[in-house]
């Protein structure tokens, strides 16, 4: 005699209202998630007040390695330290020694340079200049702004080849 499986029944328990439908069940934030939540900008914006609080009247210079600040009464050695080595220097009527900062480019159309003045070694003013910067067309002298490609000649065709 062959035996045949024997099946049982598991009685199925019918769920319970706490498992069910949890993702739209309301749930109580507690304050401390608030008090986070609207801490850490509040900490942020601080944060950033503090760092530019009591620069008045420094000067945000970019370069090749990013923005850099100076502000008037550092020491030339301070700025180079920062800034690097200057671009340009110059001296103007007054007898103040000038000292230009930027960065240039054959792919942007204008460019700023920071000209930076300092009376005994003493930075005294910052003022910036701005240059558009235009390539030139060699054979029919047309200017466009740089960054902007100049139209080639049209390939000539070449001749035809003399079949015989």
């Amino acid at each position: 005699m062959t035996s045949s499986p024997t099946l049982t029944v598991v009685a199925q328990t019918a769920p319970s209202n706490e498992s069910l439908f949890t993702a739209f069940r309301e749930e109580r934030t507690s304050k401390v998630r608030w008090l986070f939540v609207l801490l850490v900008p509040l900490l942020g914006l601080l944060a950033a007040w503090g760092s530019m609080h009591g620069q008045e009247h420094a000067v945000r210079i970019v370069t090749a390695h990013g923005f850099k600040m100076v502000q008037p009464g550092m020491s030339q050695a301070d700025v180079v330290a920062r800034l690097g080595n200057p671009i340009g220097k110059t001296t103007r009527a007054d007898g103040a020694e000038c000292v230009q900062y930027g960065v240039f480019s054959v792919t942007e159309p204008s460019t700023n340079v920071y000209v930076l003045c300092y009376v005994d070694g003493v930075l005294q003013d910052v003022t910036t200049r701005r240059y558009s910067l235009w390539t030139v067309d060699p054979s029919t002298g047309e200017f466009m702004p740089a960054g902007v490609p100049m139209e080639e000649e049209p390939a000539k065709k070449p001749a035809p080849v003399p079949t015989p």
